[in-house]
């Protein structure tokens, strides 16, 4: 009773009308429909969409290119195909779901300075929602990501496993923020920035300025923990223009 309410309040939306076929794939329409469904709550998380047949027919497009959407929304993470089940709605995040946005990105020019300018926005607003979200837990979880990062930094690492130490305490910072979008989001923009984060840690280590790297980052602590949020913008310029000097 309750699966035949949901398909109902599918149907009354957008997602069972037909499709107007203008000069563009038909798949990507298809894509296009089910998951604007999915985002404006037509269709719910852990719900199972129409059958092929239904959306076929009140979409009048081919069985083969809605089997083709659909495949390539299973591809991505967004829908999970349970054979003799049907097809639903994923509960939750998944790893595949960063793939063609990391992809995208890249060929967007995720290497350039475009990236450089995106991640510090980005930790501008995370350092801020840090500051007015963070709890005790969060400040001693920052302490011990410093503390591992400092050990790191005096015993003569590698510039992999360096990054490593840095890259773990700014995960402790998103968190921090105790918002899940920003945690999902701050992990793709830091896989994408990975390639040119390692240029600045190997500078950091060739010059011998490793006692900066950790001073800055106990610049990040001291903000969280005293709530001095007038300090963040210049703790991340700095931050950003000892990376951006190093990558040059």
């Amino acid at each position: 009773m309750q699966n035949n309410t949901r398909r109902r309040n599918a149907a009354s939306g957008r997602l069972m009308h037909p499709i107007s076929m203008p000069n563009c794939s038909v798949v990507d329409l298809i894509i296009d429909r089910l998951t604007s469904a999915i985002m404006m709550g037509e269709l719910k998380p852990g719900q199972r969409i129409p059958t092929e047949t239904e959306l076929s027919e009140s979409m009048q497009v081919g069985r083969n290119s809605v089997r083709e959407a659909v495949k390539s929304l299973e591809t991505m993470g967004v829908l999970n195909i349970r054979r003799s089940e049907g097809t639903f709605v994923s509960e939750g995040f998944s790893e595949r779901m960063m793939a063609p946005m990391l992809y995208g990105m890249v060929l967007e020019g995720g290497n350039t300075y475009a990236l450089v300018e995106l991640r510090r926005l980005f930790e501008i607003g995370i350092l801020s929602l840090a500051i007015q979200k963070a709890v005790p837990d969060d400040i001693q979880s920052l302490r011990d990501a410093l503390a591992n990062l400092e050990k790191t930094a005096c015993g003569g690492p590698s510039p992999e496993i360096l990054q490593d130490a840095d890259i773990a305490f700014h995960e402790v910072l998103a968190r921090s923020t105790h918002n899940p979008l920003v945690e999902k989001i701050y992990t793709i923009i830091e896989r994408l920035s990975r390639p040119t984060r390692i240029l600045a840690v190997k500078q950091f280590i060739e010059h011998g300025e490793l006692d900066e790297l950790v001073k800055l980052h106990h610049e990040f602590l001291r903000i969280v923990e005293e709530g001095d949020e007038r300090s963040a913008h210049t703790a991340i310029d700095a931050h950003f223009r000892y990376w951006t000097n190093k990558m040059r």
